[in-house]
């Protein structure tokens, strides 16, 4: 989106509207502007199709206690972060379309975080609760709608998401996900002493065979003729 685009999009541009885009980017100008271009880009181009539905008197049943979705009126204590609380529905029927609708609440959230000043400084925390949560509502996640998600939220609006919670797990999370910007946090776990060097061990790549176990490859390899008849 140009300069022309952003004017005739129709979106209110207002000063608290590109002063969220600005904090939100730490103040660098050439950032700032290249999210709303973004912003603009996936209103009335890319997802045209998908925003055209988030009309907010459409989500009005998501609202009815206990809501799908909240924001708490209390900040993190350590992290002053804003607080979104979600909670899927059990009976996945209940949700008329499940991706699409949640992805608007999500939106028209987002919309109203974007003129406040803490929530824009400070990021958000979601907290999401895994109870009752079964593979018809993972199946809804599926790689591309992830990407238009990420779209949206990682590259169109400046608020950054802190932390994801899942609490109340079922037996489906009952995995520990953990992401490392750097090796360094990596290392906190894993010591630099028992991994390849791609992983930042302290050797060089030609003796990262030192560290791999080739059992498993000899085992597969021994049972050859085995698999050839199973896949018979």
């Amino acid at each position: 989106a140009d300069n022309e685009d952003i004017v005739k999009s129709g979106i209110d541009i207002n000063d608290a509207f590109l002063l969220g885009f600005l904090i939100g980017r730490k103040y660098n100008l050439t950032t700032a502007y290249e999210t709303i271009q973004k912003y603009v880009d996936v209103r009335k181009r890319k997802y045209v199709h998908i925003f055209s539905t988030f009309l907010p008197e459409s989500f009005l049943y998501l609202y009815d206690q206990p809501k799908f979705m909240a924001v708490l009126k209390h900040r993190e204590k350590n992290t002053g972060c804003i607080v979104g609380i979600i909670r899927p529905s059990r009976d996945q029927k209940a949700m008329r379309r499940p991706f699409e609708d949640v992805l608007g609440v999500c939106a028209l959230a987002s919309d109203q975080l974007l003129y406040m000043e803490d929530a824009i400084e400070n990021g958000g925390i979601m907290v999401i609760s895994g109870e009752g949560c079964e593979f018809s509502h993972i199946k809804e996640v599926t790689p591309a709608r992830l990407k238009t998600a990420i779209d949206i939220f990682y590259q169109a609006y400046p608020i950054s998401v802190k932390q994801i919670h899942i609490v109340q797990c079922s037996l489906i999370f009952n995995t520990v996900i953990v992401i490392h910007r750097t090796l360094e946090t990596f290392h906190e776990i894993f010591d630099p002493s028992v991994l390849p060097s791609w992983l930042g061990g302290n050797r060089l790549e030609e003796q990262d065979w030192e560290v791999l176990d080739n059992y498993f490859e000899r085992v597969f390899l021994d049972k050859a003729d085995y698999y050839d008849k199973l896949a018979q």
